[in-house]
Formats: structure tokens, sequence, C-alpha cells
């Protein structure tokens, strides 16, 4: 809960409209007059916040801010369902003012036709009680995560690729914040998110699991997603949650997952050459073999996330590989991280490459 409530009140026509919120016990009219009172700030207006703006807007947050430079594309329109043909060519935030206000015509929008950067995030995020981090790369998200620490905002984290997204609450009442994931020590913002796949209906599913996180800290009601990484795999239709832990040791990787700590060495890439002239490195690739053969590095052997706990496969790398230094990697932590806990719980010795 964000706001005290006591000026805010609902209109006629403001219980007509949300009458299926006001009879819910957890919401009510002291919850409607909080979504009322709300200020939520989306950073990024793509696949990701387009079912988050659209629902929060007639959920009845009356107080929403959209920063975006970009212009709307036809490469868009597969996942950012706030837009279609007739807005090719026009400035996103532009767009989104008025579909906003179609939804929602007494909600407030303010509208920042720019990159949120480290110059301007202060003047903006200061605003809002709540960020919906809907970028695409991680220098923006690092930068997010930096403003809403130094000014006690909450920062709702999403991220898509493929099949599969991510979601997790930052700085909600001194939780962990978004480095403690991904530690600046991994060299992440020099690599672009922005080039790979996504199948549309994930982005949509993940921006409203980042709405519903907001929905939930502002009212006040169940467990939210601080100090755990939700991620669901639409193939497979699967959802595992992670345990994030602060990091205190640049060279040491600790997850907390299925209740068993993982620990895990991380070697950089930079070190990788001076490795492979002194002992036998065995690289895996744990990426999808199509990803694979896009891209993956000289000598790397390609075995999939979905393979590597198979007995065949343990016993592949156990007794094959036994004389070789072995060493996990992908474009994304996740799925090496979740490799390295398989090898981890098999007493295989590994390394995690920083790639």
């Amino acid at each position: 809960m964000l706001h005290p409530i006591n000026n805010i009140s609902l209109s006629e026509l403001e219980y007509k409209k949300y009458a299926r919120h006001l009879v819910l016990d957890n919401i009510g009219d002291n919850g409607q007059k909080r979504l009322k009172a709300a200020k939520v700030l989306f950073v990024g207006a793509g696949g990701l916040a387009a079912s988050g703006i659209l629902y929060l807007a007639a959920s009845g947050v009356n107080f929403l801010g959209i920063v975006d430079n970009d212009k709307v594309d036809y490469s868009n329109l597969h996942r950012q369902i706030l837009y279609n043909d007739q807005d090719i060519g026009q400035s996103k935030v532009a767009v989104v003012y008025d579909r906003i206000k179609i939804i929602n015509p007494e909600c407030t929008v303010h509208v920042y036709s720019s990159l949120l950067d480290e110059y301007n995030c202060k003047d903006i995020i200061k605003n809002y009680d709540i960020v919906i981090d809907t970028t695409d790369n991680f220098q923006s998200r690092y930068i997010i995560s930096k403003s809403c620490y130094s000014q006690h905002k909450v920062h709702i984290y999403g991220a898509v690729r493929g099949f599969e997204g991510h979601i997790s609450v930052f700085n909600y009442r001194s939780g962990p914040i978004y480095s403690d994931l991904y530690p600046k020590s991994l060299n992440l913002d020099t690599k672009e998110c922005d080039i790979f796949g996504v199948l549309g209906v994930i982005t949509g599913i993940i921006g409203l699991f980042q709405a519903v996180e907001a929905i939930k800290i502002v009212v006040g009601i169940g467990h939210i997603l601080s100090g755990y990484l939700l991620a669901y795999n639409l193939l497979d239709a699967s959802f595992k949650t992670f345990k994030i832990l602060p990091k205190n040791n640049t060279n040491l990787v600790h997850h907390y997952f299925n209740n068993k700590f993982l620990y895990c060495n991380i070697i950089s890439e930079q070190n990788l050459s001076l490795l492979t002239s002194k002992y036998s490195i065995m690289l895996i690739d744990v990426r999808q073999p199509e990803e694979f053969i896009k891209y993956h590095l000289l000598k790397a052997i390609n075995i999939p996330l979905k393979n590597i706990k198979s007995k065949k496969t343990i016993y592949f790398i156990r007794d094959f590989l036994i004389d070789k230094m072995i060493i996990v990697y992908c474009y994304d932590n996740l799925r090496s991280l979740i490799a390295s806990q398989i090898l981890y719980k098999n007493h295989i010795s590994h390394y995690l490459l920083n790639h």
C-alpha cells in the first residue's frame, strides 16, 4: 500500500465501472481508491508494456507515465497489441496516450518521448511510486535499478526471449535489487537483447504478470515477488521460482534453487583463451540447436538444457569428460545457472562462462 486515501473518492461512474473489483473482499472500496491514487511509470512501450498498460488503465489506475522514443513499425505488431497498421510511423507514446484515454478518460497520462538515461531518469522516476521495467536491454535495466534504489521506488522487472519470460520485483521493502540477480561484474550491459526472436503472446503474458504485481503492491494483497525470480516457459507450461540472494563475492554466484544452494565459479571470456592454452577444456552450450547453429563458440558442443538432466547425458559428462575442464555457457544467465545446478547436484565440477 502506497498512498493515504483520505482525500480520494470514487464517482458514481467509477462505482459502476469497477463493480466487480468492489465486491472482492481484498479490494473493496479502499482498494479501488488506492488504485486510483497510484502513480505507475512504464519504461518502454513495446510488447511487455502493451498488456500491462491496457489492464492497469482499465483497472482504474489514474496516473500513468510512459517513456519511449521509438516509432511504430510493422515488426512490432505481432506482439505490441497497443498498435495497428494505421499507427505505422507514429510516435509510440502519442499512440499510447490516445489508447489510454479511450479506456480510462479520467486517467492522467504523462508521456516522455525519449530514452530513459542516467541524466533524465531521476527527474522522471521521482514522480511515480512504481516503475514497471519493460525495456529490452541490460544497460537500461541497470539505470532503472540504480535510480529506483536511490529514490526508494519499487522496480518491477520483466524480460522475454523465445518462448520464456522472467518476472521479479526489486527494491521492495529493502528487498533485493536488479544487480543482485545480474551483478555488474558479468558485464551484461554490453549485450543486446532485442536481436533474438520471441513469440508474441509471451510478451503479453509476462506484461500481465508485471501488472498483477503492481496491483498487489498498490492494494496491499498477496505475496509479492520480491526476492524471487519467476520463470515461465510457454512450451511446457512450467513455472519455476528462484530465490535471489545478495551477491557478496563477484567471483562466485550463489543461487538458491529447489531448496538447495548452488555454488559455481565464473570464468570471464577474456580469460578463456589463457585457460585453453593450459587445460583441456570442454565448452557446453546449453541453448536450443537452432540457437547454437546461428552462433556458438569455437569447439563448443551443444547439449540443450532440457537434455542436461538425462542419465545418458550425465553419464557422458561424468565419465567421458572426466579429464577436461567443463565450462557451461549460454547467452542468458538463467539457463546456464539451471544447467549448473543439475551438474552440481550430480557432483560434476564445472565453471560458468561470463559470455
